[in-house]
């Protein structure tokens, strides 16, 4: 039975951590578009080099070949791209600044616009729904199936948790 138990609070951690998953990649998702389409400050996802990634981990602090910020072209073989940054103190984010990355249009491989997705925000509202239900299932399981007997009394709380039968003050003088 304890086994059964476990391995229920088990598949409610998996239901839960699929539910957050798909929640974080819902209701958006990038298409593939041509550079020349792209409109200025747009949101987008852009693939860069393997050489444009390292060059510019020195700028982001991390390596990365796929960056999400807002295109702008910058003359006829350049384009810029502004990426949000968290500033973090001790874990907790302070502040947002905005960094400038420019690239040569040589160094984009790919540009992704971001576009709201309808059928994976039904999806994950679906999953919500279902989500909820079986907490809510888990927790009605939580409570005693048989609850008290309509025939017995309600046992009196123990002796520390009663009040004193009568108020009474005290004081403590010190005597030097």
């Amino acid at each position: 039975m304890w086994q059964l138990e476990v391995r229920t609070s088990q598949l409610r951690s998996g239901v839960g951590l699929l539910i957050a998953g798909l929640a974080s990649t819902a209701c958006y998702t990038y298409v593939p578009i041509s550079l020349g389409t792209v409109q200025s400050k747009e949101d987008v996802r852009v693939r860069v080099t393997e050489s444009a990634a390292t060059r510019l981990s020195k700028e982001l602090g991390a390596f990365s070949r796929e960056i999400d910020g807002q295109i702008a072209r910058e003359g006829s073989d350049s384009v810029s791209v502004d990426v949000s940054i968290d500033k973090s103190y001790r874990g907790t984010t302070v502040g947002t600044t905005t960094q400038t990355l420019f690239l040569g249009r040589s160094e984009v491989v790919e540009v992704r616009k971001r576009e709201f997705s309808r059928s994976r925000t039904v999806l994950v509202s679906a999953g919500t729904v279902v989500g909820f239900g079986l907490l809510a299932v888990g927790i009605a399981q939580l409570v005693d199936p048989n609850g008290p007997s309509d025939d017995s009394n309600t046992p009196p709380p123990p002796p520390a948790l009663r009040r004193p039968s009568a108020y009474h003050l005290s004081l403590r003088i010190p005597i030097p």
